[in-house]
């Protein structure tokens, strides 16, 4: 056992000798390579911008980055070793949705959210708004004003209406319409739509193609207040006026309109001289129409005493009035349908038969004293008669 033991230690004692001699180095280890990056997620708004991410890694450990959307770009630190940063860009959103993308930086994923644009409110004006077309047919444009994005339609409320360009669009754009010849008498009225605008179209009827005709045309009415009717007869559609040429005719239907109708013509009573009126019905040129005539019947006077003298003391008096109507038919069986009023101009006389009175009828009066020296005159008036009064002075 003692020389097994000796054996070991010189054995032992050349190993060591042995390893101090040599000049071989030792063999290194394989790093273990770990990473970390900051922040892991960011937030944008709808427009977009830049970020950076920080890399943590041992110093001799490499790492790359990557996008993993087409809408983020890497603009620096696609790679490194050790630690670092990447920095990134994120385009704008056209969109009104929120998106979500990632980077791979490192082996780690740093997550990007966006918010997508606020919704636009899409809203629409158009001008002119409306066009006015004679009976011809009509082209004619208008605009449409709209945000960029907002799209819209425009859609013909009648036949006689056509889109002929523009009949759908985005944004602010033309639209072209045609309007058809209108060979109707009667005016019409349609529209295009464009979202919740609408365009109007109003156009005249055909007048050429009216014909007009009036009957009765002449009217021979008695003296008392009334009014008569005549009948115009007309397509749908065309214009017609009426006034009179005097003013104690007057037209309580109206003094215009369209199609057929029936014209009124009122007149007062008239115990005067017989009269005559006119009412004009006129179509759309001045000289093409037809006349009524109103041929009022009247009243002619006499008085039997055109001048009266009287003394300056009070007394009495009378005179007869005689009238008739013209035509004598408006004066009844008796002749006796003409009105009248005798009345006097100074105060003096008095006029004491009772009035107003009817046909043929004598006039009573009375005067006052003339307590002056100088005579004096006074008048009492029939309608169109004057009999004046003399009385002497004391």
């Amino acid at each position: 056992m003692r020389g097994t033991r000796v054996i070991l230690i010189v054995f032992g004692a050349l190993a060591a000798a042995s390893g101090s001699c040599g000049t071989r180095s030792p063999i290194e280890p394989t790093p273990v390579c770990s990473f970390s990056i900051a922040p892991g997620t960011a937030t944008y708004t709808t427009d977009g911008g830049s970020g950076t991410v920080s890399v943590s890694a041992p110093a001799s450990c490499t790492w790359s980055a990557t996008a993993n959307a087409a809408w983020m770009s890497i603009t620096a630190g696609n790679t490194g070793t050790g630690n670092g940063s990447v920095a990134y860009r994120v385009n704008a959103n056209q969109s009104t949705d929120a998106r979500t993308g990632t980077l791979t930086v490192a082996d780690q994923t740093h997550t990007v959210t966006q918010q997508g644009r606020a919704p636009t409110v899409c809203t629409y004006e158009i001008s002119p708004a409306n066009a006015d077309a004679g009976r011809d047919e009509l082209r004619g444009t208008f605009t449409v004003t709209a945000p960029g994005e907002c799209a819209w339609t425009a859609t013909s409320s009648a036949s006689w209406i056509t889109v002929t360009a523009g009949s759908s669009g985005t944004g602010t754009g033309d639209v072209a319409y045609t309007v058809a010849r209108n060979g109707e008498t009667v005016g019409r009225t349609g529209s295009i739509a464009v979202a919740d605008k609408v365009f109007t179209v109003r156009q005249s009827g055909d007048t050429s193609l009216c014909q007009y005709s009036v009957t009765p045309v002449d009217f021979a009415p008695c003296m008392p207040a009334s009014s008569v009717t005549s009948t115009l007869t007309t397509q749908a559609g065309c214009e017609w006026t009426v006034t009179a040429n005097v003013p104690w005719l007057s037209l309580p239907s109206g003094t215009s309109g369209t199609g057929s109708a029936t014209i009124t013509i009122a007149f007062p009573e008239n115990y005067d001289a017989p009269r005559d009126g006119i009412a004009m019905v006129r179509w759309p040129t001045p000289t093409a129409g037809q006349n009524i005539r109103i041929a009022q019947a009247g009243c002619v006077y006499a008085v039997s005493r055109n001048a009266i003298s009287v003394t300056a003391a009070a007394g009495t008096g009378t005179f007869d009035v005689i009238q008739q109507s013209i035509p004598n038919t408006c004066g009844g069986a008796t002749q006796d349908r003409c009105i009248w009023t005798a009345t006097s101009d100074v105060p003096w006389i008095t006029i004491t038969s009772s009035m107003p009175r009817m046909g043929d009828n004598p006039v009573a009066f009375a005067v006052a004293t003339n307590d002056g020296a100088a005579s004096r005159v006074g008048r009492i008036t029939v309608r169109d008669k004057v009999v004046t009064i003399t009385q002497a002075g004391r």
